[in-house]
């Protein structure tokens, strides 16, 4: 791996997947298709597609001792991502979520056990750690996230930002964020009745270089200088649509590090979150660089021809 690393702060988690047929009700039983056990969770998931891609990658993250934490940092460090900032709490239970897929669309649902790892405070995270990278993942808008975004806007470090999660401190929060990547689930309780053009101008207001509104199978609305664009998803046979967000987020970053045009990282990073989809897990089927570029070859026309200005 060489050129500009990224470091990461977030979530991790173990997923266990299943891939039912319907949604499983209580005295029932049910019979999964198909099931994987795979490291999880929005940041560390986007750190290994850069990983894949060729970037060099390290995420800060806090797990317990158990085998669980074991398992995450493990399936992080076979992938290339430097695990050495994670802290490791004794006696704690890591993060653990079960997933059902819907076999016929790859939606999924979520449910997680009780952890008692707490987020990263600002007392655990080391500046020098955050500002010795030259590009900053983050997940929420929580303290210990907060103080690596002061951090690194100190530092002139650019600031990606995965959205999902409503906190009371977002507003201030996004103040320091280069790159918001908002999602549904987050804009549903953020500003519910919302246009997805008012959306982006929100974020847009709030200082953003590129601001990204995700709509899944939908595509995506981003606002940067030359205006606010649609651009489509593309069209691949879904199997679990785990992870397809954050193979968006990892890809975007990547194409940031390369200093490629707006439409070329918008472009890349769709594929990747496609590419994604294709099999059962967050991680399973994100690809290397020589496959986006091989899908790219066949599927880009298309898809510039989808692009749309918004007006």
């Amino acid at each position: 791996m060489s050129g500009p690393r990224a470091i990461g702060l977030g979530l991790c988690t173990v997923d266990m997947l299943f891939v039912v047929d319907e949604r499983p009700a209580f005295d029932t039983t049910m019979r999964a298709s198909q099931y994987l056990r795979q490291g999880g969770g929005p940041t560390p998931t986007a750190l290994v597609a850069l990983a894949r891609l060729g970037a060099a990658a390290s995420f800060y993250g806090k797990v317990g001792d158990d085998p669980d934490g074991d398992f995450i940092r493990a399936e992080l460090e076979a992938e290339g991502v430097d695990t050495s900032p994670c802290v490791v709490v004794p006696g704690a239970l890591s993060r653990v979520a079960l997933v059902l897929v819907e076999a016929a669309s790859g939606e999924r649902g979520f449910t997680t056990r009780p952890e008692s790892c707490a987020d990263l405070s600002p007392a655990e995270i080391d500046r020098e750690t955050i500002t010795a990278a030259d590009y900053l993942h983050l997940d929420d808008a929580d303290p210990g996230c907060m103080q690596a975004a002061r951090w690194a806007r100190e530092a002139g470090r650019p600031i990606v930002y995965d959205g999902t999660w409503l906190h009371e401190d977002l507003d201030e929060f996004l103040d320091l964020i280069d790159f918001p990547i908002v999602s549904e689930p987050l804009v549903r309780k953020w500003m519910p009745d919302a246009t997805p053009q008012q959306v982006v101008d929100r974020l847009g207001d709030h200082g953003a270089q590129i601001a990204v509104y995700t709509l899944g199978a939908r595509g995506a609305v981003a606002r940067w200088q030359h205006g606010t664009f649609h651009y489509p998803a593309f069209p691949v046979e879904v199997v679990d649509t785990t992870g397809a967000g954050d193979a968006f987020h990892g890809a975007f970053t990547y194409g940031l590090m390369q200093h490629w045009p707006v439409d070329d990282i918008l472009c890349f990073a769709s594929a990747v979150a496609a590419l994604n989809c294709r099999q059962l897990g967050g991680r399973s089927s994100l690809p290397n660089l020589s496959e986006v570029e091989d899908f790219l070859a066949n599927e880009r026309k298309a898809w510039e021809a989808g692009i749309k200005k918004h007006t």
